[in-house]
């Protein structure tokens, strides 16, 4: 009985050794794929402020009647103008949203 806890003894430790080494690899694989989704989203984190920060610029109604002044666009005048009215469809005057 001896002998066969000992050749149990002897394949079981070198098992368990690379058990433990692959563990590591796979954590430290982790880790990396982590560190690298973290600068991923602080990339778009950075990119969507910029994109705020252009939207608020370009939503600003001096800029906005500035460009089209400089694009020679002119406020479109009442006589030109199209007014559509629907009428309510049976939701007693509510909209459908």
């Amino acid at each position: 009985m001896r002998r066969w806890q000992w050749i149990g003894m002897v394949v079981s430790v070198p098992l368990f050794l690379s058990s433990v080494v692959w563990q590591s690899g796979r954590c430290a694989a982790s880790v990396y794929e982590a560190r690298l989704l973290e600068e991923e989203q602080q990339l778009w984190i950075d990119l969507n402020r910029n994109l705020i920060g252009s939207i608020a610029a370009l939503s600003n109604r001096e800029r906005a009647a500035r460009s089209a002044e400089r694009l020679g666009l002119v406020r479109a005048e009442a006589k030109r103008r199209i007014f559509i009215e629907m009428p309510a469809a049976n939701n007693e005057g509510r909209s459908d949203g």
